[in-house]
């Protein structure tokens, strides 16, 4: 008969405890997340409309990446009455809202006749910068977005502007949230392209 070391017999008994011990921790609570991506497009009920020409005009645009400040992510953002900034512990945005901003964008330049998207340098360049994109709770629930725009025309002179727009949403999320904040990236894009015409 082969007689196991006494140290080998305390650590199998060891190891034969903590995997008994091991099978019966619960798997902790988590809280389930949900994700809201916004309605850029409209729900069309016939076809979609055909883009017509650009305008012989047309004002060349360069548009760059939208940038964003730091504490804007995926989660949704709600301030507080005294200002501070509060994660939901459920709700994210299914990507970050600078890219929605971006998409906007591309869509309102597209429908736009008087405004064409380039890539090259001789034209005037845009560089938006999503600074607040967060539920306002004071006075009723409403999304706010604020967003600088930095309009660099072919005189290579540099102009700012900041866009501030907001809308009612239901207080109980996602109630109609996604269509709101779409509707508020298009506002806020098609400000910012009206801004780079009147800076022309």
């Amino acid at each position: 008969m082969i007689r196991l070391p006494r140290s080998w017999c305390c650590l199998l008994g060891t190891i034969a405890c903590l995997g008994g011990v091991g099978c019966q921790l619960r798997r902790p609570a988590t809280t389930p997340i949900r994700m809201i991506e916004p309605q850029l497009l409209e729900p069309q009920l016939a076809e979609p409309a055909k883009l017509g020409p650009k305008a012989p005009n047309a004002i060349p645009v360069r548009l760059l990446d939208t940038a964003a400040r730091g504490h804007i992510g995926r989660r949704v953002l709600h301030q507080q009455p005294d200002g501070e900034l509060t994660e939901d512990p459920v709700w994210r945005w299914s990507s970050a809202p600078d890219r929605y901003l971006d998409t906007a964008l591309c869509l309102e330049a597209a429908s736009n006749p008087d405004i064409l998207l380039v890539e090259v340098g001789d034209a005037s360049v845009l560089a938006p910068t999503l600074l607040v994109w967060n539920l306002e709770s004071a006075g009723g629930t409403r999304l706010v977005g604020v967003v600088e725009f930095q309009i660099t025309g072919t005189d290579r002179a540099v102009h700012t502007q900041v866009a501030r727009v907001s809308e009612p949403v239901s207080a109980e999320l996602p109630g109609d949230l996604a269509a709101i904040a779409g509707r508020l990236l298009r506002r806020l894009a098609s400000e910012g392209l009206t801004r780079v015409s009147s800076e022309r």
